[in-house]
């Protein structure tokens, strides 16, 4: 097959438009490349014409076609409905494990924050798709001091893994810590300080998700 029989289908529809317009006014073009264009065009839809009467379609191509489009569409909205119910169904869970009984509480390893004055007793939240038990409250200390306190905890007691995050932005400063235990079970617990230009106290946010249930609730 020579170049020409490769060319691009969308240049052989530009090239079937353009023709006819071309031919209406091809006494009023005086300029040879224009006329040698029009000439090409001609020939290339001369040319896409035989290509279309030697490699005719298949019969039932277009059906095939059709049908391929359809199971397509099909199992895309089998797969939407599949994770819209696993999402249903891990919601439920979370909500039965955000009521579960029983007493609600950060791990008994986690740090103690100096000067912190919690807002009220840790309560559960499902936040995204976990829930946590969490506390919030103040702290004279500066975000980075308090992060400095639990970053010193976590060394000392050499069995917890932390990663630390500084963030400035327009005078506003937030420390957020993380730590995790180095054993199975892990637990997770979460240090965010956060103190806008000219306050004079730190607003604390204590968290730790409990282990994720499946779907099924357990």
């Amino acid at each position: 097959m020579n170049s020409r029989s490769r060319v691009p289908a969308l240049l052989l529809v530009i090239c079937l438009v353009l023709a006819p317009r071309l031919r209406a006014q091809d006494e009023a073009i005086k300029d040879s490349d224009l006329t040698k264009m029009l000439k090409e065009a001609e020939e290339m839809q001369k040319e896409a014409a035989e290509i279309q009467k030697k490699n005719p379609p298949a019969p039932g191509a277009k059906k095939k076609l059709a049908e391929m489009e359809a199971e397509a569409k099909a199992e895309a909205a089998r797969q939407e409905a599949d994770e819209k119910r696993e999402k249903e169904k891990l919601q439920a869970a979370l909500k039965k494990q955000l009521e579960a009984p029983g007493s609600v509480a950060l791990p008994d390893w986690t740090p103690a924050t100096p000067q912190f004055k919690p807002a009220g007793s840790p309560l559960k939240k499902i936040v995204e798709d976990e829930v946590k038990i969490i506390v919030t409250g103040t702290s004279s200390l500066t975000p980075k001091e308090l992060a400095d306190s639990w970053e010193a905890a976590a060394t000392a007691a050499n069995n917890l893994n932390h990663v630390r995050n500084n963030i400035s932005s327009n005078g506003n400063l937030t420390t957020i810590l993380f730590l995790s235990t180095r054993t199975d079970p892990v637990q997770k617990v979460e240090l965010a300080a956060r103190r806008a230009p000219g306050e004079k106290t730190s607003r604390v946010e204590i968290s730790s998700p409990l282990p994720k249930p499946t779907s099924d609730g357990e």
